[in-house]
């Protein structure tokens, strides 16, 4: 069977703002996955799944810096002068 697409409901998002989405998504990438999507043509499809790597790419990233963190807070060599850092670190949030 093959598909047909439905006219636009009143709930769409229109083409003007579509594409303006999808230059703030692609602002938002790392530049060497930027600077490849400005060269072709990239589909929405691939655009999406670029993003979705690249926010599992930062989710792991915290992860490994949280487990750092707490590794430095429960490490009995911690000096005054980390301690003041990591006080004033989360003094900020």
């Amino acid at each position: 069977m093959a598909s047909r697409r439905s006219k636009p409901s009143s709930s769409s998002v229109p083409e003007d703002e579509l594409k303006d989405l999808i230059l703030k998504l692609r602002a938002l990438l790392p530049t060497d996955q930027t600077n490849r999507n400005n060269r072709t043509r990239i589909s929405l499809w691939k655009l999406l799944e670029d993003t979705c790597n690249h926010i599992k790419s930062l989710q792991s990233e915290v992860d490994g810096l949280s487990e750092r963190l707490y590794e430095l807070m429960v490490s009995p060599n911690i000096t005054t002068a980390e301690a003041d850092i990591l006080r004033r670190v989360f003094q900020q949030q």
